[in-house]
């Protein structure tokens, strides 16, 4: 058996719903407020957002990954 590729962290990717920015955050970015909706910070923006869970799309991202680009 060998190791195919290691995942170095997990990501979510998702649109701002007010500017439709493609916006990439960690889950500590992200505040759940329940209902299934959560709170963040649109940089672009610059003001607090809302966006349900079943918007975001989950990325990992693997080792060596970033370096290719």
């Amino acid at each position: 058996m060998k190791i195919v590729d290691i995942a170095v962290k997990k990501v979510y990717r998702f649109n701002c719903p007010n500017c439709q920015s493609r916006l990439e955050a960690d889950i500590q970015d992200l505040e759940d407020i329940g209902g299934k909706v959560i709170k963040f910070f649109c940089p672009v923006c610059r003001k607090e957002r809302y966006i349900a869970w079943s918007d975001l799309r989950k990325k990992i991202v693997y080792e060596g990954e970033g370096s290719q680009k």
